[in-house]
């Protein structure tokens, strides 16, 4: 007998529902909000807010700002490029809300001006993400290569509104937030750029990646966050609780609605079933504390409904038997995940608005409603959200969970009330990393490696086909095929001229398809850059081939920026000197690095001399301790 889902498929392979957008619901602005274009109700408004003030840009449709606002903040604006986000928060938020984009920030500046907010206490936010997002890179180094999207992503510079805004605004702390996939992001390079421009402004700067289900958020969640206090102010990350929440104690209390439903208003079925659920539903008055809102479904197709009825909770696409499977299980091992009441959400994003397949209801045949969605971000019930059913899915995925707001939010504030200025720690760090790079640079100029292409002036293809030779490759054997290689292949076009003179000198380097890498690189840059090579992270990424490593060291020696450059032996000193686990991230070497570069950043000559450490005393078997000029710096070498 054939399996009905199976049937169905066969029947309608391209089978469709009708295209239903739902209700537009609109919003009026918070009651208590002035005419923003009255200057004077503006000016006797911003009066009687207490401080601390906080300006939220970027502020989406205000989880951020809410969970600020509950920890003690007066968030008296907010700028966002989405009309229906700014409409969703000031309608909930009693901000003043503008809409308009930061990538030229002067517009919301003039109309600061216009408002007379001339300091704030906090400037928080976070630009779009897709930019960083592991997902997004992957898209947009694909989209690059097949000739459909710019080298730059306008969005990717957006974060340096914050510093217009932090030069207008002179504020006392700065919270940034964006995706974990930021702290890698160009190479770390932005997250470099970022602390370094905190830092020039005198600010004590803070990182971490936090985990939203340590802070009541139920789901897999985790989000990079950056604190700067001005002045060297201290600052403490909030403290973990102890007890994981569950998708159960969020939602299980919301009456049992099917699959389609409409309705924008239900009845609550009964009383919260948690702590979570009560203190989500805080703040209803009279009739609205009967109502439920949003809790509006998508509908189901046949065959998706019968692959639901399939799926126990917890249980992904690979749990699906075969018959019923509608896309490859190699490829979409994820593509259906039903959620566990005692259990963590899936991480909730923007892509829900497209489908629901990661986030199927426990029990229910369905995806979840849009409120139960909110929940599970810890939005609480009298938080309404304006717009389409997709435009508000969308504003949920991209919102920061409200209460992971508000816990920072707390730890920043507690920072703002102690007004102790950290000063000699400050200059006790400044003065260890000073001492570590003059270590390191005068024990350099001493016993630098005599490298034939070091003192070669270089052109940018050069150094970027060194460095696709030297990758995994042994230096002495690279140096004696490496003035043949760079004269023959001295551009592009010549590299692709002279290659089958140049393979067997590429073969000799141990790793067979070298050639045919760094030719699919130079018909890259000759047919796609007209010959040069790109200046910027996204450009290099694109290239085939080149990945961090590489790209950083071309940016470094190439284009002379200060870039951290991460192969392994550097990694291996790093680990070494600081004495840390590990299995610590990548990222969190590579601002450590930063640290240790000093006030002169990671320029070339502070990479080669690492280079040269890892080379000659700091190896991987038997380090030469006693010969390290960095020794005294070393935990790892003190020890010894």
């Amino acid at each position: 007998m054939m399996n009905i889902s199976s049937e169905i498929t066969q029947k309608n392979p391209s089978y469709r529902l009708p295209n239903r957008r739902g209700e537009r619901i609109k919003l009026a602005p918070h009651r208590m909000l002035p005419d923003p274009n009255d200057g004077e109700a503006v000016r006797r408004w911003l009066q009687e807010r207490p401080r601390p003030w906080a300006i939220d840009l970027f502020c989406g449709t205000g989880g951020l700002s809410l969970g600020l606002e509950e920890a003690g903040f007066s968030v008296v604006a907010a700028v966002d490029l989405d009309p229906v986000s700014t409409e969703t928060h000031a309608a909930n938020i009693q901000s003043l809300t503008w809409t308009g984009d930061l990538a030229d920030p002067s517009g919301f500046i003039h109309q600061l001006d216009e408002w007379g907010i001339e300091d704030v206490d906090l400037l928080a936010g976070g630009p779009p993400c897709q930019p960083f997002s592991r997902a997004g890179i992957s898209k947009i180094g694909n989209l690059i290569r097949m000739e459909n999207r710019r080298m730059l992503d306008d969005r990717a510079d957006l974060w340096r509104s914050f510093f217009s805004m932090m030069d207008r605004l002179n504020p006392k702390a700065i919270l940034f937030e964006n995706v974990p996939d930021f702290a890698q992001a160009q190479g770390g390079t932005l997250l470099v750029a970022l602390m370094q421009e905190l830092k020039n402004r005198e600010y004590r700067v803070y990182v971490e990646m936090l985990k939203a289900w340590q802070y009541r958020v139920p789901q897999h969640r985790s989000r990079l966050f950056v604190v700067g206090v001005a002045g060297g102010g201290k600052f403490e990350w909030p403290k973990p609780c102890t007890d994981q929440p569950t998708v159960g104690q969020a939602i299980g209390d919301l009456p049992v609605v099917p699959a389609d439903t409409r309705s924008e208003a239900q009845v609550y079925g009964g009383p919260p079933s948690s702590a979570l659920a009560k203190s989500l539903r805080k703040g209803l008055r009279g009739k609205e504390a009967q109502l439920i809102r949003d809790h509006v479904t998508r509908a189901v197709r046949p065959d998706d409904a019968q692959i639901y009825s399939q799926l126990h909770p917890g249980d992904t696409y690979l749990d699906i038997p075969e018959p019923s499977r509608r896309y490859r299980s190699d490829i979409f091992n994820d593509k259906y995940v039903r959620l566990s009441f005692d259990g963590l959400s899936r991480t909730i994003t923007a892509h829900i608005a497209k489908d629901g397949y990661w986030y199927i209801h426990p029990k229910e045949d369905r995806t979840l409603s849009i409120r139960e969605a909110a929940r599970i971000q810890t939005f609480p019930d009298r938080f309404q959200f304006a717009g389409y059913p997709t435009n508000r899915y969308r504003q949920i995925g991209n919102a920061v969970p409200p209460m992971l707001a508000s816990a920072l939010g707390s730890s920043v504030k507690t920072a703002l009330d102690d007004s102790s200025v950290q000063t000699v720690v400050r200059e006790n760090r400044a003065g260890k990393k000073t001492y570590f790079r003059d270590s390191l640079i005068h024990w350099f100029k001493e016993n630098k490696r005599d490298l034939p292409w070091r003192c070669s002036d270089l052109n940018p293809w050069q150094i970027l086909l060194l460095e696709m030779c030297l990758h995994r490759t042994d230096t002495e054997q690279a140096s004696q095929v490496m003035g043949e290689l760079l004269s023959l292949g001295k551009t592009p076009d010549s590299f692709l001229d002279n290659l089958a003179v140049l393979e067997p000198l590429l073969d000799s380097l141990g790793l067979h398809g070298r050639s045919a890498n760094i030719g699919a690189a130079a018909e890259f840059i000759r047919d796609g850059q007209s010959g040069r090579v790109p200046d910027n992270w996204q450009g290099l990424v694109a290239i085939p081939g080149v990945g961090d490593h590489i790209a950083s060291a071309v940016l470094c020696f190439a284009f002379n920026r200060s870039c951290v450059i991460m192969d392994t032996n550097i990694l291996r000193i790093t680990r070494r000197v600081l004495g840390k686990d590990p299995k610590l991230s990548k990222w969190q070497l590579r601002l450590w690095l930063y640290e240790l570069a000093g006030v002169k950043g990671a320029d070339i000559q502070w990479n080669q001399a690492l280079l040269d450490l890892g080379a000659l005393v700091c190896t991987a078997r038997v380090p030469k301790c006693g010969n390290c000029p960095v020794r005294p710096h070393c935990d790892t070498g003190l020890r010894r």
